[in-house]
């Protein structure tokens, strides 16, 4: 008995940069592709030449590697395979499965507005299709007529889809497609089936504005001496207002994610989620996903992107994540604030400082603002100064940095000479831990300010608050 091997494909147009919403339909096929030891093929459908770009394809190839979805197959590029429809649409012709249609767009234009007036479904009306007995009009000189595909006249165009359930569609419904244009370029919905028949296609895990497609489709399919491989149409992802995520309404390029500091496990988990579901598991890994992922599972009503969620998870992953591996991505981050890697290299440990920072963080671009204070000179506002630096707390403050160039520098042995220093002079921790932030930091907003001092060489510590005092006196 042979197994069929699954075949699975991702079919973006590179006309734009590439979404949450598109990269779902590489996601869901890859995964397929992985739970099922089948093959995940790359294709790229550029026949709108007009719109297409080596930018946008580049920003598809960029952002499936960011979240390392490896294909297995292609780039396939439909522009380069011109010849193969060509082809297959003079087999089509010599087979009588198509027929040259003379109509201008005018006159298909003033048949769609009589039919509408008449309250009839727009549609081509077989003016130019042969029939036995019929006369056909006398092709006008000097036109170029598209090509239609002869669709069946009755019968139905039916599949179960994995998503939607059983779907029926009249070929009553259907007209005849153009299938090539006047200057014999073949349009789209006829070079995703010969794509789809090439390359051995056995589920399309697409979105569903592909779904009044597939009847076509499948017809053409047929038509070829083809089946129709499973098909699985994707609900739409919603933007946070409901409507249908696109750049026009604010959608964010998945690239766009990494340059505002998500991790790819994150956003890989929180797309995952966006569509599917394995019980309640709203964390797991790529290998847990690819060993969970199902077509059974596939939510059948609209998806809605939910920022505050991915947050959370990309919070997690920070939390998870090694400190020399976020220390690499922060870089950048801290070269966009001014701070270079020579500054950083003079600095405290970069590892430590993201190990203090990453848990209450929900980006590395916020991981990188909240420790730039351990890169710069102190700066702090000096009425924020006049109100902590009181009379009161002065004393301690002198004798809190003779304790520290003797106490044992770590975050126990900073905590001990803090601790003392209070009970010496009766005060509570924030009485003397946000004057020590001031001059330290520069700000009263840190961690912990053991552990922040910890991460500091005991001399800048000592000095910053020395001169604290005596520029504040």
């Amino acid at each position: 008995m042979t197994t069929t091997v699954v075949r699975t494909r991702f079919a973006p147009s590179p006309t734009g940069f590439i979404h949450l919403g598109n990269i779902r339909s590489a996601l869901y096929p890859w995964a397929f592709a992985r739970r099922n030891e089948g093959v995940f093929v790359l294709r790229i459908e550029d026949t709108d030449v007009e719109r297409s770009t080596s930018e946008a394809v580049d920003a598809i190839l960029e952002g499936m590697q960011w979240l390392g979805l490896d294909f297995d197959e292609g780039p396939f590029y439909q522009m380069q395979r011109m010849d193969r429809y060509r082809e297959v649409l003079a087999q089509m012709s010599e087979q009588g499965l198509v027929y040259p249609c003379y109509m201008s767009t005018e006159e298909l234009d003033a048949l769609r507005e009589r039919q509408r007036e008449a309250g009839e479904k727009p549609r081509y009306d077989g003016t130019w299709r042969p029939e036995p007995g019929k006369v056909l009009p006398t092709p006008p000189a000097g036109v170029q007529p598209v090509l239609r595909f002869r669709n069946p006249l009755t019968g139905v165009v039916a599949w179960d889809d994995a998503v939607k359930g059983r779907v029926e569609i009249s070929n009553e419904e259907l007209d005849d497609l153009v299938i090539a244009r006047p200057d014999g370029t073949p349009t789209y919905n006829f070079c995703v089936v010969v794509d789809d028949l090439d390359m051995k296609i056995t589920h399309v895990i697409r979105g569903d504005d592909h779904v009044n497609n597939t009847p076509r489709q499948i017809n053409i399919l047929r038509a070829l001496g083809g089946e129709p491989p499973v098909y699985a149409h994707l609900p739409t992802v919603l933007n946070e207002q409901g409507e249908k995520m696109s750049k026009r309404h604010g959608a964010t390029s998945v690239m766009g994610y990494r340059d505002a500091g998500y991790l790819p496990e994150a956003v890989l988990n929180y797309l995952a989620r966006l569509g599917w579901s394995h019980g309640d598991a709203e964390v797991f890994s790529r290998e847990q996903f690819v060993e969970w992922f199902d077509l059974e599972h596939l939510g059948k009503s609209p998806a809605q992107y939910d920022q505050a969620k991915l947050d959370w998870l990309n919070n997690h992953y920070l939390k998870e994540a090694d400190n020399a591996r976020l220390a690499g991505l922060a870089k950048p981050f801290f070269a966009v604030l001014g701070v270079d890697e020579a500054v950083l290299a003079k600095g405290p440990s970069l590892e430590g400082v993201i190990a203090l920072y990453k848990d209450r963080a929900n980006t590395v671009k916020e991981i990188a603002e909240s420790a730039q204070i351990f890169y710069r000179e102190p700066q702090p506002e000096a009425a924020v100064l006049a109100q902590h630096v009181t009379e009161a707390v002065r004393p301690a403050l002198a004798d809190l940095a003779t304790a520290f160039k003797g106490a044992e520098w770590t975050k126990e042995g900073i905590s001990a000479a803090l601790k003392a220093t209070l009970a010496a002079h009766k005060l509570k921790m924030p009485q003397l831990a946000m004057p020590v932030r001031l001059f330290v930091a520069g700000t009263t907003h840190t961690p912990a300010i053991d552990a922040v001092l910890a991460l500091f060489d005991r001399d800048v510590v000592v000095n910053r608050i020395e001169q604290g005092l005596a520029k504040a006196a």
